[in-house]
């Protein structure tokens, strides 16, 4: 049976660290360079007038000004409902991963995976220092600011880590 849940980390790596230009390559999406930049054609509206934004790594068709990210493409292409098209993205990214790594990233975290620091302080239940008996639970919000912030930093981490790909397979 598939899988129904998904955790957040996992959607997450699927949304962000597949390139959406090389998803609508491989759903076979009518697709070129234009003045520079990538556009395909929106599978909506059909006009050629959608592209996208390798910072966000989302797609934005500008005529009927529909937004896409992976799993939304995969969705709208083939047809599926969202557990089908995490399946497929799950395969897809598996895929990439072993022509660029010996070791993909395994879908579940053994105990060698690495988890962000975030995590870290969640499992902790502090943001860094020690947390008294008495301290009540809804008193997090240095914690929720600090664990905001540490996602932040790993979503350019990705970004940056998904830009040093691209110069390297152009290289």
């Amino acid at each position: 049976m598939a899988e129904s849940h998904y955790s957040r980390q996992e959607l997450f790596i699927l949304r962000n660290h597949i390139p959406v230009d090389s998803l609508i390559k491989k759903l076979e999406i009518p697709s070129k360079m234009i003045e520079g930049h990538f556009r395909f054609c929106c599978p909506v509206c059909n006009e050629f007038n959608a592209s996208i934004n390798p910072k966000t790594n989302l797609a934005r068709c500008f005529d009927c000004r529909k937004n896409y990210n992976t799993i939304d493409l995969v969705m709208l292409v083939k047809g599926s409902n969202f557990i089908q098209s995490v399946n497929f993205l799950q395969r897809f990214h598996d895929r990439k991963e072993e022509s660029v790594s010996p070791n993909p990233l395994p879908t579940e975290r053994p105990s060698a995976q690495p988890v962000s620091i975030g995590e870290i302080f969640k499992a902790m239940g502090t943001a860094g220092g020690s947390v008294s008996k008495n301290q009540k639970a809804n008193d997090n919000q240095p914690f929720n600011q600090l664990n905001e912030r540490i996602i932040q930093l790993e979503q350019k981490v990705v970004y940056l880590t998904q830009k040093l790909k691209v110069i390297e397979l152009n290289s």
